[in-house]
């Protein structure tokens, strides 16, 4: 089956009128978001009170606020949910001040779970599951990926929930799942009926986040779950590991080298300085100067960090495809008018090999004497 691309993704208008999609881009993303800004004032809420019934989301925010695999969870719980069913969304915080409009993303109530750094995940799922006791919900969402995909396991498993992961699609009453087969069995999707499940683990793109109507947007902050000891353990407290121990999809800021980097040892000096995880275009791998672990694109791997820095990197399609779930991209490249720059907030026109050299220096000055730089 090949993928039809989505003909409503961010264009470009060109000068002869034609409607131009450029793969991995995101110009034209703001207009559209803007747009659908302006027409919110129009939108009327889904419901005109609190009702006791709801569909239940729970997700972990990032940074202060929900990133689009959350923001799709939640719009898919919005677009399931009967006339006479809230959409609850409980996010596990330490700080309760988080960025979001509850209401535009469709959130009729917006729950906030106060948590500790030393609360475990045993304990998250105990307080998560008293909640859900509490509320009943009909269906809960939670994205399919680390913490919540942890999360939700644990519910499942403690509750006893009908429960399906890699979700990719819920239509006309069912849900299609992802299924990569086994050994001996080659891989196909399959599906299931949406009446005889309790939990959904979605995968990205299950749901636009585009809703047609508003949330009520009502916010409660719940009790912090106390901390039980356990028998015979002791907390020995976290230990930071390296950037370059996380695997690329996970890690949360890249430093990607191009065909402009020939200097790879002042590269991964930055990097280190960094904190940030390697990677590499295609051809800085072809080249031998990186791991074809390291290589960043269609062929290699699909990255979402929340701040990725390309140096020395044109932006071949492939390239492009490869870090278009990534939140913040920033380039360095000698020409300003490279592909990457369609995609980049940013990009500094200078030599790559000057620009790491000083921004070296300026990182290792700050380390030492924070300071010195103002």
């Amino acid at each position: 089956m090949i993928r039809r691309v989505d003909p409503r993704r961010p264009a470009l208008i060109t000068p002869q009128g034609l409607r131009r999609i450029v793969l991995g881009g995101t110009e034209g993303e703001r207009d559209l978001r803007q747009s659908a800004a302006s027409h919110a004032a129009v939108r009327r809420p889904r419901l005109a009170q609190a009702v006791p019934d709801c569909l239940l989301v729970v997700t972990h925010p990032d940074s202060g606020s929900l990133d689009e695999h959350a923001r799709e969870a939640i719009a898919a719980a919005a677009l399931l949910a009967r006339a006479d069913e809230a959409v609850v969304v409980l996010i596990p915080c330490a700080d309760a001040a988080l960025q979001l409009d509850a209401r535009a993303l469709g959130i009729d109530r917006l729950e906030l779970l106060p948590v500790a750094p030393a609360t475990t995940a045993d304990l998250l799922a105990e307080a998560v599951a008293q909640r859900w006791r509490a509320l009943r919900p009909r269906l809960v969402l939670m994205p399919d990926r680390g913490d919540d995909a942890d999360l939700g396991r644990r519910l499942a498993v403690a509750q006893s929930l009908s429960s399906a992961v890699s979700v990719v699609e819920i239509a006309d009453g069912r849900a299609r799942v992802r299924d990569h087969g086994t050994v001996d069995r080659a891989s196909g999707d399959a599906t299931a009926e949406l009446a005889g499940l309790d939990l959904l683990l979605v995968a990205r793109q299950v749901a636009r986040t585009e809703l047609p109507f508003l949330g009520l947007g009502e916010q409660l902050v719940l009790e912090a779950p106390a901390a039980r000891p356990v028998a015979g353990l002791r907390d020995l407290g976290c230990v930071a590991g390296t950037a370059q121990q996380v695997a690329l999809e996970e890690a949360d800021f890249i430093l990607a080298a191009g065909n402009g980097v020939t200097d790879v040892a002042l590269f991964r000096q930055l990097a280190e300085a960094l904190g940030a995880a390697v990677g590499a275009s295609r051809v800085a791998v072809d080249d031998g100067r990186f791991p074809r672990s390291q290589q960043i694109g269609a062929t290699g791997r699909t990255v979402q960090a929340r701040g990725y820095l390309a140096m020395g990197i044109s932006g071949a399609v492939q390239h492009l495809q490869g870090i278009r779930e990534c939140r913040h991209v920033m380039a360095v490249n000698t020409d300003p008018a490279a592909p990457i720059a369609q995609r980049s907030e940013f990009i500094v026109a200078e030599d790559v090999q000057d620009l790491m050299r000083a921004l070296l220096t300026l990182v290792r000055a700050a380390q030492q004497s924070p300071e010195v730089v103002q």
